[in-house]
């Protein structure tokens, strides 16, 4: 369920990596600029499910995150 934001956000980046090659030579920097964000927020959600995932004792080298309660 957690990769969800990062399989939408990839699916952005690749069609906005499609357009660049169908759009006009006026708005390659434009759609650079885009495209290198839309691709860094992909590598922020995967690091982002990686640490939830580490957190949540499914990667960790068996320790196990517990939460105290009051």
């Amino acid at each position: 369920m957690g990769h969800i934001p990062t399989i939408v956000v990839a699916c952005l980046a690749s069609a906005l990596s499609g357009l660049y090659f169908v759009l006009p030579d006026a708005l390659h920097f434009t759609m650079t600029v885009f495209i290198s964000a839309a691709w860094f927020l992909v590598a922020i959600c995967w690091l982002a499910q990686k640490s939830a995932d580490y957190m949540h004792g499914s990667g960790g080298h068996g320790y196990e995150h517990e939460e105290k309660k009051s």
